[in-house]
């Protein structure tokens, strides 16, 4: 059997919920240590998420061991949205778009300890900025409605603003990141999300440990040796899809516990039959002009076109 490349695994659905709420569609988060589940848990609040979150890697960091932490919403935006956006060219950011995603983000969304957000203020305002109506985000209840952001989808998508990411063209059931609300949604949880991986790679205690793939580690499995700046990395964060798999659940089972388990299992399972390594690398017909595109913004989701 092959070395795998992680110990543990922990995988996280998210949640845009604007009050505290446990149970189904609420946040979850399972935790494998080798093939050993030592946590299954559904924290009420996105603050309280973060917080166990960071202390869950921390405590493996200190333990030595090389984790896997996967979230189930997208690490990045369509070719273009950075620029579109006007986060590219802010105070002269020379950095890679998708951190100037992160950071532009996390500059404008609003948490608080109780869930309350500005996440439909903040689609609005984008909205503004890149097309001056409602376009590209859409999406909300009909009392949020506004010039700058709609219930419904109201324009179409076109190069300079693609509807969808490279990787969920692989995945048809996949949700674009515009749509804020209603089944199936996940623009709300990406705008969210983002600002709490941006905490989570920039915590003192882990940011030199810490690398988001494939955005620095490049659309390939991390290099073992890869410096983060001034040692070897320990953990990696990631993009997953529950839905990836076809998994079934009974009427007593919630269905996103048993989600963030299977994928988790799933996931270990293919690093130690030596097939994970594939699945961080992407389809191999990826070109390394695609390849690029992804690696600089718009991300990957683990196992799109390489699960079987």
């Amino acid at each position: 059997m092959s070395q795998t490349i992680f110990d543990a695994y922990l995988i996280v659905d998210w949640s845009a919920n604007a009050t505290p709420k446990r149970g189904a569609d609420s946040i979850w988060y399972c935790l494998l240590e080798g093939n050993k589940r030592t946590a299954l848990c559904n924290p009420s609040t996105r603050w309280q998420a973060r917080d166990e979150i960071a202390d869950i890697l921390k405590n493996l960091v200190g333990d030595g061991q090389r984790v896997l932490a996967g979230f189930d919403f997208p690490n990045g935006y369509p070719a273009g949205f950075a620029r579109t956006a006007g986060f590219a060219d802010a105070g002269g950011f020379a950095g890679p778009a998708w951190r100037a995603v992160w950071d532009g983000l996390d500059g404008m969304i609003r948490d608080s300890a109780d869930n309350g957000n500005n996440r439909f203020e903040v689609a609005a305002q984008l909205n503004e900025h890149i097309s001056g109506g409602p376009f590209p985000f859409w999406g909300c209840p009909t009392h949020r409605q506004s010039a700058t952001l709609s219930a419904r989808k109201t324009y179409r998508y076109d190069e300079t603003i693609p509807e969808r990411r490279r990787c969920e063209t692989w995945l048809p059931r996949s949700q674009p990141c515009w749509k804020l609300y209603t089944t199936g949604s996940v623009g709300s949880q990406t705008l969210m999300g983002i600002p709490v991986l941006k905490a989570l790679r920039d915590h003192p205690d882990l940011a030199s440990q810490t690398l988001v793939w494939p955005f620095e580690t490049g659309l390939a499995p991390p290099d073992p040796a890869q410096a983060v700046p001034a040692r070897a990395w320990q953990v990696i964060l990631a993009e997953v899809y529950p839905s990836i798999l076809k998994i079934t659940t009974t009427e007593d089972q919630i269905k996103d516990a048993v989600q963030v388990e299977t994928i988790a299992r799933h996931l270990a399972d293919r690093d130690q039959q030596g097939l994970l390594a594939g699945d961080l690398t992407g389809p191999e017909s990826l070109g390394p002009e695609v390849r690029k595109v992804i690696e600089d913004e718009e991300g990957w989701i683990l196992g799109a076109g390489t699960f079987d």
